[in-house]
């Protein structure tokens, strides 16, 4: 399709998804409409703004899974020009940075529970403010780190300058169905406040970003169904206590495995995603930690990702797995047992990160992440002029450049920039034959 048609496309789901996709669409087709629907009070509410921000997978084969190497290449190169065109070392913390591979109190622990981490070589750093055995796993590079949630407020502010139109509390009831006499459809939408009427908004393209609630809003939808879980996730923002020198931590994104030795338990098996065993409630850290120090001077601590004890309250939903109606929702699930474990873990890691010596826990959070099956995302047209782009795990910061702007190149017949014939819909399901 030539850039002087305009279309007017529709972008459910205000996360980095979204953002990035309405970037690229605006950017790529100045006179179509784009018009971003939210349903909760502001833009990125949930992982979007609380995930790490680490950038991996520019080069090599090391990072992602196979299936989306391509596009992580893709992506690493324009994170790289959106920050050199809207400043992003200034405005997102923008910036390249090593990674470590850490093993704490003993060998052979895991250092991350779904992510392919490359191998790293041996190495020794003087004045170290990590304790353990370190390996380098910057290998090629490609590697960097950026505040998520500064991003997605750049963005949108960028995207409402090219005409973006964003609808806040709104929700998404219904989609008119296709017609072979007309392009356009309606998406009808049921404003939160009470006072106020449902809106028609007409389009010519509906894109679907909502991270784990996209299987829920498909269903309601009528639209064809993917198979999209949640993965959940616990965070730490610490701000650390310095050295006597006062230097800052180095720019380096932290994989550690810490054995039981280092805490005076036995470590068990941990993985992502489910209930704590007996043991490891009674252990109390989190085995593999991630951690990483931003711009900013904080240091960003992950990996705990067990079920916390706090969705039992959603037992009347339909169980542990059940999300509360809206992203901005899920912070009352903080789950302070979770919260403990990674503190501790912090500390076993890094004295700068000991809450015992100093260190500041300024932020305590926890958000949900959309998975498939195969732990890869989906990207694809699912329906005719119906798009889909989710279930990134926890690679949605890495990937989301890439995803918008092959989202825009789907949507205007052009041809794609990164391969993502393993990322289609088809691989899951059948989808409706409307195409």
């Amino acid at each position: 399709m030539s850039n002087k048609q305009s279309e007017q496309i529709v972008i459910i789901g205000g996360g980095i998804m979204g953002l990035c996709s309405a970037y690229y669409l605006l950017t790529s087709s100045p006179l179509s409409s784009v018009t971003l629907v939210e349903n909760c009070r502001s833009i990125a509410p949930g992982a979007s703004s609380y995930a790490g921000g680490f950038l991996a997978g520019g080069t090599g084969d090391s990072w992602q899974g196979s299936p989306s190497r391509p596009l992580a290449r893709l992506s690493w190169k324009l994170h790289v020009e959106l920050a050199e065109a809207l400043d992003g070392a200034k405005k997102w913390g923008f910036r390249e940075c090593k990674a470590v591979g850490l093993a704490v109190g003993g060998e052979g622990e895991q250092r991350s529970a779904y992510r392919e981490l490359p191998k790293g070589k041996g190495e020794v750093v003087e004045d170290d403010w990590l304790r353990g055995e370190r390996e380098d796993l910057t290998g090629e590079g490609g590697v960097g780190q950026i505040d998520p949630a500064e991003f997605c407020q750049v963005l949108h502010a960028k995207c409402t300058s090219l005409g973006l139109k964003t609808y806040y509390q709104h929700d998404p009831v219904a989609v008119s169905p296709s017609s072979a006499s007309t392009a356009s459809r309606t998406l009808t939408l049921n404003p939160l406040s009470t006072s106020s009427k449902p809106i028609d908004i007409p389009f010519t393209k509906l894109l679907i970003t909502t991270g784990p609630w996209t299987s829920a809003l498909l269903a309601r939808l009528s639209l064809p169904q993917l198979p999209i879980s949640n993965l959940p996730g616990h965070s730490l923002l610490i701000r650390p206590a310095l050295s006597a020198s006062g230097k800052e931590l180095p720019s380096e994104a932290v994989f550690a495995g810490i054995s039981g030795s280092a805490v005076g338990v036995h470590a068990s098996t941990s993985g992502a995603a489910r209930s704590l065993t007996p043991e490891e409630l009674s252990e109390g850290y989190t085995r593999s930690p991630e951690m990483f120090p931003r711009a900013s001077g904080v240091v960003y601590v992950a990996g705990e990702n067990s079920i916390p004890t706090t969705t039992n309250a959603l037992a009347g939903q339909g169980g542990q797995h059940k999300l509360p109606p809206r992203a901005e929702d899920v912070k009352t699930l903080l789950d302070p047992g979770l919260v403990k474990r990674l503190t501790v873990s912090a500390g076993v890691v890094s004295p700068n990160l000991d809450v015992k010596t100093g260190a500041v826990v300024e932020v305590a959070q926890f958000c949900y992440r959309p998975i498939t099956p195969d732990g890869e995302p989906v990207i694809d047209e699912i329906e005719k002029d119906v798009y889909v782009a989710t279930g990134h795990g926890p690679w949605g910061i890495t990937l989301a450049p890439a995803t918008g702007k092959i989202m825009s190149e789907m949507m205007f017949g052009k041809s794609l920039s990164a391969d993502i014939s393993k990322l289609r819909a088809a691989r899951f399901t059948q989808v409706k034959a409307k195409l």
